[in-house]
């Protein structure tokens, strides 16, 4: 390349040679090996997050799938069953029932492992148990004993009280019971069968029982027990309208909760009733001898039987 140099009036012209050198681009490698490792980082981290947070789920999902377990130890020697709920999560509460009887229910207080020791009680009896959690789930199950030559002990409701009927398969030495926590009563039995009415104060109350064998073997009981009295019942042969009649009154202290009707051997008629008195007309069939069959049973389960037979002509 050619360059003019002007100094003063003169013109001197120079030839210049230049080496121009065609400058390579460089690509930013190291700018690249940094985008890649920070994108794989990223994806590790949302892959060991997605791993993390997947797992968690399926934790919490295998958790809230798991039900308490439950163990029922016999103990011979003494003659009790242990009952012993546990769980991950909180026991609200721990539930069992002898046969058909009344449950009893034992607070758990959210605690994750609950006990308690029960009596056994003497023949063939099923143990039900249901225990449950704090988020509501439940589990129960049942269980079969059968012990020999322990006291058996059956309470059956009666007017004012309660009738105890206890046998065993040797002499029954003594009874003693107790309501509430008031001071134990002693009856002396040697018999192997003892039947006996114990009055019971008005109201609710707890009716403690224990029976021992001349061999020392115990027996106990509990049972909430409703001092009341039967309920009344009247039934009468009228003319209502002209048409033969009969005519139920019922009475009780407190409540009538039902009264079952049968008349001349059919169905049962049963009737909700929830009030302290209550009367009700059947009409006879005509022509033929009318019978009527009625029971009335109040709120604490005490039951008045009576059945009328009339001639209709």
């Amino acid at each position: 390349m050619n360059q003019i140099l002007v100094t003063g009036d003169e013109q001197v012209t120079v030839k210049v040679t230049e080496k121009v050198q065609k400058q390579k681009k460089v690509l930013p490698i190291n700018g690249i090996i940094l985008f890649f490792a920070i994108s794989i980082i990223i994806l590790g981290i949302c892959i060991i997050a997605g791993s993390i947070y997947s797992k968690q789920k399926i934790n919490e999902t295998v958790e809230a799938s798991i039900q308490p377990e439950v163990q029922i130890e016999r103990d011979d020697e003494n003659n009790t069953i242990e009952i012993t709920a546990t769980h991950i999560r909180g026991i609200t509460t721990l539930t069992y029932q002898w046969n058909d009887e009344e449950e009893m229910v034992i607070k758990g207080n959210n605690e994750k492992r609950v006990s308690t020791v029960i009596d056994l009680i003497g023949g063939e009896n099923t143990l039900k148990v249901s225990i449950t959690e704090e988020n509501g789930k439940t589990k129960s199950l049942e269980k079969t004993f059968v012990a020999g030559n322990i006291p058996e002990i059956t309470l059956e409701a009666v007017a004012n009280g309660v009738k105890v009927i206890a046998t065993n398969e040797d002499e029954i030495e003594y009874i003693q019971y107790r309501w509430d926590e008031e001071e134990p009563q002693k009856v002396e039995v040697g018999e192997k069968q003892y039947e006996g009415i114990i009055n019971a104060p008005r109201g609710e109350h707890l009716l403690k029982i224990e029976v021992v064998s001349v061999m020392g073997v115990k027996a106990i009981k509990e049972q909430k027990v409703v001092g009341d009295t039967e309920p009344t019942l009247n039934i009468q042969s009228k003319l209502v309208n002209g048409k033969a009649t009969f005519v139920i009154d019922a009475e009780d202290d407190e409540k009538i909760e039902t009264l079952t009707i049968v008349h001349n051997g059919g169905e049962s008629q049963v009737i909700e009733v929830n009030e302290a008195t209550y009367h009700y007309e059947v009409i006879m069939t005509e022509g033929e001898q009318n019978t009527i069959l009625v029971t009335v049973t109040n709120i604490n389960g005490l039951q008045k039987i009576k059945g009328v037979r009339f001639t209709n002509k």
